[in-house]
């Protein structure tokens, strides 16, 4: 009798736990990316790579195109991974979609969903707040380090009365950087001269126009241009600081790449590879151990790089004072 009753009671436990076939499964993740695969993209993968865990990752590349991120949502409904990764606002609002939207079928629906390199996702109305997104299905990153914490790194460095904002009003998050940064303008006393990328005659962003805007910056006598949120200009980054270096204004920026891959003089900012890293760790929480998206807090790495540019500061003439000489991260030395 009582073996009768432990044999029911083992099968009761073998029925009820997943088969091994079950969690042998190669977990699959679709991951839609605005620019390429980049840093951010690279740390991802090399997250699942360096823990031996078991993903196979399908990358699509949106190249800069609004248009072709709904064939993504199709595809994705289709295929329904076991999560949808997003890099970046303008792919991400149009993967998942605001929560206040009045067209859901536009958008991924009842898939787990995780969005990286997202500057402000509660004023892109991805989430409602960072502990947790309100969504079910939607958790994610932030990455932009606090515009006031920018704005007084910046001012450590050199004298910023008047600071020039280049942004990119075909995308969202660079608004919303706008619109932090001119409130800003007032408590903590600069002057705010702020210049959107003019349109060619199809209406898209032009990358010549960037080299205008910085004479623009002359002629108005800016101390230094501060760039803190826009894939467009963030492509034309070599465009955009070298008009700057021959103009002799410094360029200040929200991303690490406008230093370490161009003429910009500082940042401010989170590395990519570290925020892809960070987007792994959810991403093992949701696929891995079952927690729900909604569950999954929205992080953001509590360590900034103060980043130079020694290249820069010298033709500039422009050097680092030596308090930040202790802590930064110096490259072209």
């Amino acid at each position: 009798m009582l073996k009768r009753i432990f044999f029911s009671l083992f099968l009761g436990m073998v029925l009820t736990l997943p088969s091994l076939d079950a969690m042998a499964k190669t977990k699959q993740i679709y991951m839609v990316v605005w620019r390429g695969c980049e840093d951010a993209c690279r740390g991802f993968k090399e997250y699942f790579s360096e823990r031996g865990l078991d993903v196979e990752i399908t990358v699509r590349d949106a190249n800069r195109d609004k248009d072709v991120l709904a064939d993504f949502v199709t595809e994705a409904m289709e295929i329904k991974p076991d999560l949808v990764v997003t890099w970046g606002t303008s792919t991400s609002r149009g993967m998942i979609g605001p929560y206040d939207t009045e067209t859901p079928e536009k958008f991924l629906s009842g898939i787990p969903s995780l969005f990286m390199i997202v500057a402000d996702p509660v004023g892109a109305k991805l989430i409602r707040e960072y502990s947790s997104s309100g969504r079910e299905f939607v958790t994610g990153t932030h990455n932009r380090v606090p515009e006031d914490v920018q704005i007084r790194a910046i001012q450590t460095y050199l004298k910023a009365d008047r600071i020039g904002l280049a942004y990119n009003n075909d995308e969202l998050n660079s608004v919303l950087n706008a619109q932090k940064l001119q409130k800003l303008a007032d408590e903590l006393g600069f002057e705010l001269v702020a210049k959107a990328v003019s349109v060619d005659e199809n209406g898209q962003p032009d990358k010549q126009s960037l080299v205008t805007m910085v004479d623009e910056f002359k002629k108005e006598k800016v101390d230094i241009i501060y760039v803190g949120s826009s894939s467009f200009i963030t492509s034309n980054r070599d465009i955009f600081t070298q008009a700057a270096l021959d103009a002799r204004i410094p360029v200040a920026a929200g991303s690490e790449i406008f230093v370490r891959n161009s003429h910009a003089l500082l940042a401010v900012a989170n590395r990519y590879y570290n925020i892809g890293q960070l987007a792994g760790l959810q991403a093992e929480q949701v696929i891995f151990k079952g927690k729900k998206p909604i569950d999954v807090e929205v992080r953001s790495l509590s360590r900034y790089s103060f980043i130079i540019n020694m290249d820069t500061a010298r033709k500039l003439e422009k050097f680092p004072p030596i308090q930040l000489l202790r802590f930064a991260d110096l490259v072209n030395k």
